[in-house]
């Protein structure tokens, strides 16, 4: 009960992140960032423990269009139903790839996913594979690195937001080919890796996501 959890607090037996919680009011935790522990042994959720949530990691075609609503052609529920998902479970993805980009998504049933994997200073790694139409220059390289001005369009729920320009944060780069980049982005503006590379005069010839957080195909 909160008056156990309370009791729990005060005696000193319990920490977040390995630092003991002194107050029993108003601390804040981040689902599936922080580590909580009693007596130094992790704890879960008592209030989740007995639901079961889905959660389905998809290599997604080029083609597919990421979202739920069935009276579009090409979304990714009937794309999964088709490769043998039981459609009738309810799932959403955890952020989008582009209909031209290909990779791994995760989808769920759990919304308190979102939250603690895209917003917030908890942003999780996104690593994508680009194969580009001509060879990349090593300036080129090193500017995709320290960052690129590009102006994107966000959209909340279902409206467009004022495009934003800025430049983009800092990303790990590795050159894989004369025509091929592993990119590690933290953020994820729209069509940003395509729109980065436009910058600079290149065109995406294919864009495939490879690893999500520390799920991989």
């Amino acid at each position: 009960s909160r008056r156990e959890a309370d009791k729990l607090i005060e005696a000193g037996r319990v920490s977040v992140n390995d630092i003991p919680v002194k107050s029993k009011g108003g601390f804040k935790v981040v689902p599936f960032h922080d580590k909580i522990t009693l007596d130094g042994i992790p704890v879960t959720g008592t209030s989740d423990a007995t639901i079961n949530f889905d959660y389905v990691k998809y290599w997604k075609p080029v083609g597919v269009t990421c979202t739920t609503d069935r009276k579009i052609a090409g979304n990714i529920i009937d794309a999964l139903e088709e490769a043998g998902f039981d459609s009738s479970k309810r799932i959403f993805p955890v952020g989008r790839l582009d209909k031209e980009t290909s990779g791994l998504i995760l989808l769920t049933s759990d919304g308190r996913v979102p939250n603690a994997v895209l917003r917030g200073r908890h942003k999780q790694p996104k690593i994508y594979q680009v194969w580009v139409d001509r060879p990349v220059l090593a300036k080129d390289v090193a500017q995709l690195r320290d960052g690129v001005i590009i102006t994107t369009v966000a959209q909340r729920d279902g409206n467009r937001a004022e495009p934003l320009t800025a430049r983009t944060k800092s990303c790990a780069v590795q050159v894989l080919g004369r025509e091929k980049l592993q990119l590690t982005l933290v953020e994820g503006r729209n069509r940003q890796i395509r729109k980065m590379l436009g910058a600079l005069n290149y065109t995406v010839k294919r864009l495939h996501r490879v690893q999500f957080m520390e799920l991989t195909l």
